[in-house]
């Protein structure tokens, strides 16, 4: 008689990945959304499982990916676009900031931007923020001097991390977080007055989502002066030194 079969492990639903469907905008919150394209291989709305489109709202005009993508493993060419996009993030910063002693880079990961920044900014110091512990590993390695576990708009971060940077960058991380608006102020406050904001969102030639319209205005109601064009995927603004 043969041996009974020894029974199967139980299968390991797969991570979504997407992130819940949202009935108004991240940017201002208004509930007038307008189906602007779907996507390559998308169904219908609703948050189905890799279904998702590009929504435009009504009244600010800001367009976002509904449901969003939520983070996951990247193909090996994906990661070698996002490395090229760092090095040219960070040389045009070096023409606007060439001496920075101290940068933040939110949503940090595995401190990909710094590892690579660092080669134009040999003698500033690097920290990381990120909502997992990847960060810590990240430190591990000496990619950053600095991590903190945990979101800007965390009372007990923003208030340790009040007016302490040179620099801030936030890549492709206002697209990804519920309050967008919040996000940004909280990044604001962790500049010294006179610091650098670096502003990185998803190229709108590849049907992702686009920073909104009043991202550039919303700098300037907080204090800032925009260094940068309104319609690239990088915007670079400086904090005025009256600002709060």
């Amino acid at each position: 008689m043969s041996a009974p079969s020894a029974p199967s492990a139980p299968s390991v639903p797969p991570v979504p990945p997407y992130g819940p469907y949202r009935e108004d905008c991240p940017w201002c919150g208004s509930r007038r959304l307008r189906l602007r394209t779907r996507l390559r291989g998308d169904g219908p709305r609703q948050g189905a499982p890799h279904r998702s489109a590009l929504e435009r709202c009504a009244d600010c005009r800001h367009v976002f990916r509904n449901p969003p993508l939520t983070p996951g493993p990247e193909h090996p060419v994906v990661r070698a676009g996002v490395r090229l996009r760092h090095a040219l993030a960070a040389r045009a910063m070096l023409h606007r900031c060439p001496g920075p002693e101290s940068w933040l880079d939110v949503g940090t990961g595995d401190a990909d931007f710094p590892h690579t920044a660092r080669t134009h900014f040999p003698y500033t110091s690097f920290d990381g923020l990120d909502p997992t512990h990847r960060v810590l590993r990240a430190r591990a390695v000496e990619r950053v001097e600095e991590a903190y576990v945990g979101r800007l708009t965390d009372p007990h971060i923003a208030a340790r991390l009040r007016a302490r940077y040179d620099v801030v960058s936030l890549f492709q991380h206002l697209e990804r977080v519920v309050d967008p608006r919040a996000e940004l102020c909280a990044a604001l406050r962790v500049l010294r007055p006179g610091g650098h904001l670096l502003v990185d969102v998803a190229d709108p030639r590849r049907l992702l989502p686009t920073h909104p319209v009043g991202l550039g205005a919303e700098l300037v109601a907080q204090g800032c002066t925009v260094l940068t064009g309104a319609r690239g995927h990088r915007v670079i603004a400086r904090k005025d030194a009256s600002a709060p």
